[in-house]
Parts: structure tokens; sequence; C-alpha cells
């Protein structure tokens, strides 16, 4: 059974349709709660009485779902708040369009994964296909126990939002490419075991198989995730690639971004971004 959910939904101002919306009633089950927040501003105020009509019918159908405004004009300052106030446990955006800022300047959409405290929803689409799977991508050997905690926090979920979609749920992992070129101090290249690869097979089944995943659903594939994962994505033609982020902050951050962040600009697909754990974040901050 899912868990019970208090969604919130950044409404677009400037679209029609609100598919961040649509998206919300579509996961949302029994107890949960729709929150749609009204951004600031004249643009916002003239779609509000439709965004009304919108929840009206959210309503009809038994869901519970209400209008919040805001008069904080800088959005970010104002899903945190929300965020806090509505004990939100999901938030759900509609992606910024790109503009020729965003290669110098950290966008909009940027900011909000790297200060959110729960997970973000970015959606492309209002539908999914009934056949489409969700997509969970982890790291099969973290380094750490952070990155090993955020893999669990990943597949959780995941399977949380393959049961509210009625989905299949597959697995992804990128295993790291063996530098088979790299040198020792001595000047010697350094070997790696030929087992490594069957390890990290291994570990990616162990973890399938924790989560209910079954091994013909467990896809591995050697190099860059930030390349792997939306290739994969396409492939398996996905409606929800789950991931998780590592928030960095910074110079490197602007002009890197994380690996969500540059996946997230390369997949058609939605794509829920999980992040660090509240404490592991106030730590990079």
């Amino acid at each position: 059974m899912p868990e019970s959910k208090n969604l919130l939904v950044v409404i677009n101002p400037g679209a029609k349709t609100q598919i961040a919306l649509e998206k919300a009633a579509r996961i949302a089950a029994g107890g949960d709660r729709i929150t749609a927040l009204l951004p600031a501003g004249p643009v916002a105020e003239r779609c509000r009485e439709s965004v009304e009509a919108q929840l009206g019918k959210l309503r009809e159908q038994g869901l519970t779902a209400c209008l919040e405004s805001t008069t904080e004009t800088n959005l970010q300052r104002a899903v945190l708040v929300a965020q806090h106030q509505h004990d939100t446990s999901l938030l759900l955006k509609e992606p910024q369009a790109s503009s020729l800022t965003d290669s110098l300047f950290t966008p909009l959409d940027w900011k909000i994964l790297r200060t959110s405290q729960t997970p973000v929803l970015m959606v492309r689409q209002s539908e999914y296909s009934a056949d489409a799977p969700v997509l969970a991508a982890i790291e099969a050997q973290p380094a750490d126990a952070e990155h090993q905690a955020l893999s669990h926090r990943i597949l959780h979920l995941a399977q949380d939002m393959s049961h509210r979609l009625s989905a299949e749920l597959c697995l992804f992992s990128a295993e790291p490419a063996p530098m088979q070129d790299a040198l020792h101090e001595s000047g010697n290249p350094i070997l790696f075991p030929g087992n490594l690869a069957e390890e990290y097979r291994q570990s990616s089944l162990a973890l399938a198989h924790r989560y209910d995943v079954p091994v013909s659903r467990v896809h591995i594939a050697q190099g860059p995730a930030e390349v792997l994962i939306p290739q994969q994505a396409e492939r398996l033609n996905a409606g929800l690639v789950v991931l998780g982020t590592v928030a960095r902050a910074g110079l490197s951050g602007v002009l890197l971004g994380n690996t969500g962040e540059q996946i997230l600009e390369r997949v058609s697909t939605d794509v829920l971004v999980i992040p660090p754990l509240p404490e592991k974040r106030a730590e990079t901050a």
C-alpha cells in the first residue's frame, strides 16, 4: 500500500494546462493531500480562476486539494516555506525553460533541486503510457554510507511510485569503467581484477531482490551515469526515472551541475530526484 503523502505542486503561471497538477492527481492515493502553490505576481493571479476550477474537479473525484497563494517574490524561498508549513513529502514542478543565462547562472530549477528538503518530481508529461516502467537508477556499490542510504531511498520511493502508477519497476546501475590505463606511482599500469564486473552485478541483483525487482528487469552498463541513464530510459520507454543527487555548491556546481541535474536536461520523461538526508544537506551548505 502506497504511503500517504502531502503533495506540493508549483503552479506554472504561463501554462494553459497545469501538467504538474494533473500528475499529482494521477499519482495521488487515498489519504494524500494536494496543495497547489500559486507564485506571486500579476501573471499568476490571472490564472487563479482556471487553477481553482481544476482543483474543484479533483475534489469532485474525492481528492483533498487546495490552493495556496504566496506574496514571496523569490519562488525558491516560497517553495521552502510551503514545504515546511505543509510537511511536504513530494514536490512537483514543471522544468523551467532553458535560456541563454542558464549556461552562466544556476537556473531556478537547479536551485530548487539543491535546496529542497523533499524529493522533487520534475514533470514533463501529464500522462504515462500503460506499459511505461519506472526506472530506478542506483549505485550498486556506493563509496560511502551516504550514497548507500541514498540508493535505498531511491529504490524505496521508486517502488512506491510503481505501485501508485501500476507500473513495472526496473533497476539500472552504471558500472564505473575500469581505469586500465591508470598509472601506479611506480609508473606501471594498474591492473584491475577481472571479477569486478561480476561483483558489481551481484551487488545489483542483491538490491533488486530486496525490492522485489526480478532479474529480467535489472540493467547494468559500463560508463558515465549522466550518459547511460538517459539512454536506458529511452530504450525502455520509461515513464519515470528515479535518481538521487548529493548537492554540490560553489563554482564547480554552477559550471558542471550535479549528475541529477545533467540527466534532467538529457531526458524527455519525468524525473524524480531524491535529495540527500537533511543533516547531510546541512553539512554541504
